[in-house]
């Protein structure tokens, strides 16, 4: 059924991108102490889009599409999501005035485009 691949999904993406979220927050983080914040999260999303081209096509959208052109074009969403996250935290960081509730909001925001843009490329028909 639709609705339970959909749950499914939902379930491992979350999973993985708690992996992910702490693996890429803990670079963004360590980065902050030495880089601005621009770099910091450059570095955190170069991490973030390795692990997602890697894992989310076998792992959490599995029985999906796994070819090479699907690695890419993960990669390739997960690029302009993190233009889109670039800008979010240069804005947020500005109305906020605090790195880090600037860099909550902008991972909330680009969670759940990553999900939705990721599911789409990986669970469209052949």
């Amino acid at each position: 059924m639709a609705t339970d691949r959909v749950g499914g999904d939902a379930f491992r993406f979350l999973v993985a991108g708690s992996l992910n979220t702490a693996l890429t927050s803990l670079i963004y983080f360590a980065g902050l102490s030495v880089l601005p914040s621009s770099f910091s999260y450059g570095l955190a999303w170069l991490a973030g889009l390795v692990f997602a081209m890697v894992f989310y096509p076998d792992r959490v959208f599995p029985g999906g599409r796994t070819g090479f052109a699907d690695r890419l074009a993960i990669g390739g969403s997960i690029a302009v999501v993190f233009l889109i996250g670039l800008l979010s935290l240069h804005v947020l960081e500005g109305v906020l005035q605090n790195n880090a509730a600037a860099f909550f909001v902008t991972l909330a925001t680009t969670t759940v485009l990553n999900f939705l843009i990721s599911r789409w490329i990986l669970r469209r028909p052949c």
